[in-house]
């Protein structure tokens, strides 16, 4: 093989040479055999012949194939046109259910708020009650106090009905 005539090039490089994709070009290399190595950027190089450039050069490009049956087309053209507007319709509804969620969404951060606000409420009035019902409390405390203060003073002795009999019986 005569070195003049071959290159080194990455495979993206030799691609475009052959005009072929680069993974066509490391199809051909490993089926050939071609030479593979490292290059110094980390890309590897494949050693392409001025042969191989030159039947790449010279094997007639392919043409956009022109379809077979225009009917098929014309169909294929409608069901696209028809799957085009299914989408759009899709976009449409899917706008108005994100819409509809973000509605749901700010009515339960509403109400989250209001509960909150009534939690904190409720929490302000269970603290008056309490603070009430303490006083109350204490209230009753000092007045059951005076009311023992008052009750202490002494009564006088209660006589039993025998001791009445007795004491007529004792006295006489």
């Amino acid at each position: 093989m005569d070195d003049s005539t071959s290159e080194w090039l990455t495979y993206e490089q030799a691609a475009e040479r052959l005009h072929v994709s680069a993974a066509a070009v490391r199809a051909r290399a490993m089926r050939g055999g071609w030479r593979r190595q490292p290059g110094n950027d980390g890309k590897s190089r494949v050693l392409i012949t001025a042969d191989v450039v030159r039947a790449a050069a010279e094997q007639p490009r392919e043409q956009p194939r022109k379809p077979q049956n225009p009917e098929l087309v014309n169909v294929l053209r409608e069901h696209v046109a028809t799957l085009k507007a299914d989408n759009e319709r899709l976009n449409g509804d899917l706008v108005a259910e994100r819409q509809r969620a973000d509605r749901a969404i700010a009515g339960l951060t509403a109400l989250a708020r209001e509960r909150t606000a009534a939690r904190q409420a409720n929490q302000e009035q269970l603290a008056a009650a309490r603070a009430a019902a303490d006083k109350a409390t204490a209230e009753l405390v000092a007045l059951a106090q005076r009311l023992a203060e008052i009750a202490e003073v002494p009564k006088p002795p209660r006589r039993s009905r025998l001791g009445r009999a007795w004491g007529w019986f004792l006295r006489n």
